[in-house]
C-alpha cells in the first residue's frame, strides 16, 4: 500500500532557509538605510559613504550577502534533493542555480568586507573598484536568479511544486530580475532601479519556494499488509 512518510528534516531547514534569506534582507536594508552607495556614485562618493558608516555597510554585507547567500544555498540544495527523488531535471537545473547564486552572494561579501575596512576617501581607486566588481557580481547573480525563477516555475507545471499564484509571482521575478541583473553587470543607472520591483518579487517568492520545498509530503510506496 502507499503510506505519507514524515516530513524529511531538509523540508524543515529549505522552510527556515527561504524565510531567514527575506529576513536577512530586509534587516540589512534598514540597518544601512542611506549609508551605502549606489551605482552611479563617483569613486570618491563609494569611499567616502564607506569611510563614514563602516559599521552599517559591513552589517549589510553580512546579513544580505552572507546570511541571505546561505539560505539560497540552502534552497538550492533542497530543490537538487527533490530533483533526485522525482526525477524532475528542471528542479536539478533550479538547484544548481540556486547554489551558484549563493556562491556569488558570498564573493560579493568577501569584497565588500575588502572595501569597507580598507576605504580612503584621499586614494580612492581601489575602494570604487571593488565595489564596482560587486555590483557586477550582482549582476550575474540576478541572471541566475532569474534562470532559477524559470527553472523552478517549469517544474511547477500541473501543481507538482509552486501553487499557481506562486507562479505567477516567479515569472515576474524572472523578467525583473533580468533586466535589474542587466543594469548592474552593465553598471547601467537606467536599469539598475528595476531591482526596486525585483527585490521585494524575490524576497517573498524564495520565503514561498522555501515553504514549498517544506510543506510537500515524500510517498512511499510500502508494500502488501496492514499500516497506519
Amino acid at each position: 500500500m502507499t503510506t505519507i512518510a514524515q516530513q524529511p528534516a531538509s523540508g524543515v531547514t529549505a522552510r527556515a532557509a527561504g524565510y531567514s534569506h527575506a529576513a536577512a534582507w530586509i534587516l540589512g536594508l534598514v540597518a544601512a538605510w542611506g549609508a551605502t552607495p549606489e551605482v552611479g556614485d563617483t569613486h570618491a562618493e563609494i569611499a567616502s559613504a564607506y569611510d563614514d558608516r563602516p559599521i552599517q555597510a559591513a552589517t549589510q554585507a553580512l546579513l544580505v550577502h552572507g546570511v541571505a547567500a546561505v539560505g539560497l544555498v540552502v534552497i538550492g540544495s533542497g530543490l537538487l534533493v527533490r530533483s533526485r527523488r522525482t526525477g524532475s531535471a528542471a528542479a536539478g537545473f533550479a538547484g544548481w542555480a540556486g547554489r551558484v547564486a549563493g556562491v556569488l552572494a558570498l564573493v560579493q561579501l568577501v569584497l565588500e568586507l575588502i572595501a569597507v575596512p580598507g576605504a580612503d576617501p584621499a586614494s580612492p581607486g581601489r575602494t570604487g573598484a571593488l565595489f564596482e566588481a560587486v555590483q557586477r557580481a550582482d549582476g550575474v547573480k540576478m541572471l541566475v536568479l532569474a534562470v532559477l525563477a524559470a527553472a523552478v516555475c517549469t517544474a511547477s507545471r500541473h501543481g507538482t511544486l509552486l501553487r499557481r499564484r506562486e507562479v505567477v509571482i516567479g515569472w515576474g521575478l524572472a523578467v525583473t530580475i533580468t533586466l535589474s541583473g542587466i543594469g548592474y553587470l552593465l553598471l547601467s543607472s537606467a536599469l539598475t532601479p528595476a531591482a526596486y520591483l525585483s527585490l521585494p518579487l524575490l524576497l517573498i517568492w524564495i520565503a514561498a519556494l522555501g515553504s514549498a520545498l517544506g510543506r510537500r509530503p515524500l510517498f512511499r510506496s510500502s508494500g502488501s499488509g496492514t499500516g497506519t
